[in-house]
């Protein structure tokens, strides 16, 4: 199925996304059903698709919370909302299954975990590592994008996991991270995620943003980042 692969994607890049991969999800259906429950246990691809923010947008919040960013968060969330629709629909007009996963999800208010989550997607597509601030980094554009996960059974061609964590000795994030959310251990796949970042401690800095600023918004770790600064 190159072929439905090849419209996906161009679909994917005539829309503006500048990433596209990807995944093999049978060898992580254990796991899968243990955070996320069986309910898209049948889908065993995941198509992670990213658009990048302009830089200097995730830049400027190293000296706090910006309008800017917070107008170009729905932006991109929309427009990867739309292009993660329009694939959806590609592939059930050609008798498969699909589920687009919303680019901004949460389930629930005392979960930071949503449907299905984008960067293990995107990191199972070979675009990018988890890094210590466990978000997904890649080489050109380090943490500064967004993404949107469609989940499907179509038999089409899938991408190599991304191998390696070029994370290094680098620990930018845990020092701007305001909270102490950000722990600091590399991301290894069996380990949960409080061992690398605190979900508690960064949704109560999120919450004092919030009297203050209006929104929850912080992104200190993407802004530190070296990669794709």
């Amino acid at each position: 199925m190159e072929l439905l692969r090849d419209v996906l994607k161009n679909i994917s890049e005539k829309n503006g996304a500048t990433l596209f991969g990807v995944a093999n999800l049978l060898p992580y259906k254990k796991y899968i059903e243990e955070v996320y429950g069986k309910e898209l246990l049948h889908l065993d691809k995941a198509i992670s698709i990213g658009i990048q923010y302009p830089k200097d947008v995730v830049n400027q919040l190293l000296d706090g919370p910006t309008h800017t960013y917070l107008y170009y968060y729905k932006i991109l969330n929309a427009k990867l909302d739309d292009i993660a629709l329009q694939i959806a629909i590609e592939i059930e007009k050609n008798g498969w299954r699909s589920f687009p996963v919303p680019a901004s999800q949460r389930v629930t208010d005392d979960r930071l975990a949503g449907i299905f989550s984008h960067r293990m997607a995107a990191h199972l597509s070979g675009l990018g590592w988890i890094g210590k601030n466990s978000s997904l980094i890649t080489k050109e554009y380090g943490p500064r994008l967004r993404l949107v996960t469609i989940l499907t059974d179509a038999p089409i061609a899938y991408d190599e996991p991304f191998e390696g964590d070029l994370c290094g000795e680098c620990n930018k994030c845990i020092s701007a991270c305001p909270s102490g959310a950000v722990v600091g251990n590399p991301f290894k796949e069996d380990d949960p995620l409080e061992k690398r970042f605190i979900g508690k401690l960064c949704d109560v800095h999120l919450s004092r943003v919030r009297n203050t600023f209006g929104k929850r918004i912080c992104g200190k770790c993407l802004a530190s980042c070296p990669f794709g600064k």
